[in-house]
């Protein structure tokens, strides 16, 4: 299994138990993104080099951003701009998702972390909307 296909498999599994809340995969940002009207909610995935066909380590930041989002950087990443940036792997939380089973359990990991710093913070905002 290479990257793009396992991380087609666990975006389609986090759609189909966020997406009720508005998230969606984008396959080509590698993506779990929700927008409201002041905010852009987003799980980011990213790889590294040294991946082989049963080992593929991801890194999962979650960021909320203020909209519109500012793509060239022009704004002050500061709290009022970027409310949530919290990194996994920067927190020594390290994912793999080299097979089936492995996905499964990163896909409970993401979900814990999501439910424990995403979904309230993103509660919080859109309630002050």
């Amino acid at each position: 299994m290479n990257f793009n296909e396992a991380m087609q498999m666990l975006g389609n599994k986090l759609q189909e138990k966020y997406g009720h809340l508005g998230f969606k995969y984008k396959k080509s940002d590698k993506t779990l993104t929700r927008h409201s009207k002041n905010f852009a909610y987003m799980i980011a995935f990213s790889s590294f080099g040294g991946n082989t066909k049963d080992s593929i380590s991801i890194d999962v930041c979650y960021i909320i951003n203020t909209r519109p989002y500012d793509p060239y950087g022009y704004a002050k990443l500061d709290n009022n701009t970027q409310p949530l940036f919290y990194s996994l792997r920067n927190n020594e939380v390290y994912l793999d998702i080299g097979n089936e089973e492995k996905i499964d359990n990163t896909f409970e990991i993401i979900c814990q972390w999501t439910d424990k710093l995403l979904i309230p913070k993103m509660n919080e905002l859109c309630a002050t909307e």
